[in-house]
């Protein structure tokens, strides 16, 4: 697959179920947002877990993943046959934990429109396709309209590194900057970048304070949580609080 060439500026992220806010102000800065679904998947990791807040603090859930090989990769990971089940109990939760939330039945939606897709498949669901679905959604309720799309797509060779794989795809997708988390500047090398015509930048993540319904704030929760407190003509301010900042800086 060959794009257009005008993607200007694109990050390549892991798909993840229900991230945190830092997660939507990376795809609120790129032109096209590129799901990296050729790398292994990682278990007990957040790919498919994130925590909620609850009045004793963070509360975690998990949507459990079908058994598969220790290194298959992302597009071989299915959801468990009871991870719809595992949703209506998030819903439950939701319902109780978010009870005063003034947003709380917009969660809901989103909830049950991924139980749906769960539940749907006979075969297993597809990981990649429900956790896009779900990102979607978050991604449309609060404002981010930006396209998402998948490397396995690109058809790129698969024994890549990790750095050279980045790279490849930036060439194939035609994207003139790279955009990605501050959290992996020790991965990259802004020469190899430049070297190959693109430039990398880096963001900062900024986890501003909003109203959670009690005094304390705790930071880095899903972004349930947000949708679940936060007008939608106020996530704008929230999505745009990251800092892109260029390799080295």
């Amino acid at each position: 697959m060959t794009t257009s060439g005008k993607s200007g500026r694109i990050a390549i992220m892991q798909p993840y179920l229900f991230p945190y806010i830092g997660y939507f102000q990376l795809m609120a800065e790129v032109d096209e947002f590129w799901l990296l679904d050729t790398v292994q998947f990682i278990r007990r990791g957040w790919m498919n877990r994130n925590n909620l807040n609850s009045a004793t603090g963070k509360k975690l859930f998990t949507i459990p993943t079908a058994q598969a090989d220790r290194d298959a990769p992302i597009t071989a990971i299915s959801y468990a046959p009871d991870a719809g089940r595992a949703v209506k109990k998030l819903c439950a939760t939701v319902g109780h934990t978010y009870a005063s939330a003034p947003f709380k039945n917009q969660v809901l939606e989103i909830l049950e429109s991924v139980q749906t897709a769960l539940e749907a498949s006979n075969a297993g669901p597809d990981f990649t396709d429900v956790t896009e679905l779900a990102l979607q959604k978050c991604a449309h309720r609060i404002g981010i309209k930006t396209p998402i799309q998948r490397v396995s797509q690109l058809g790129l060779d698969a024994t890549l590194s990790a750095q050279d794989r980045i790279v490849a795809a930036c060439r194939e997708i035609g994207a003139r900057q790279y955009l990605n988390m501050i959290g992996g500047s020790d991965l990259y090398d802004a020469e190899t970048f430049e070297q190959a015509g693109i430039e990398l930048l880096f963001l900062e993540p900024a986890l501003q304070h909003y109203d959670q319904g009690s005094s304390d704030f705790l930071p880095g929760l899903s972004i349930l949580d947000a949708i679940a407190y936060v007008s939608p003509d106020a996530f704008p301010e929230l999505i745009s609080a990251g800092n892109v900042v260029k390799s080295g800086v």
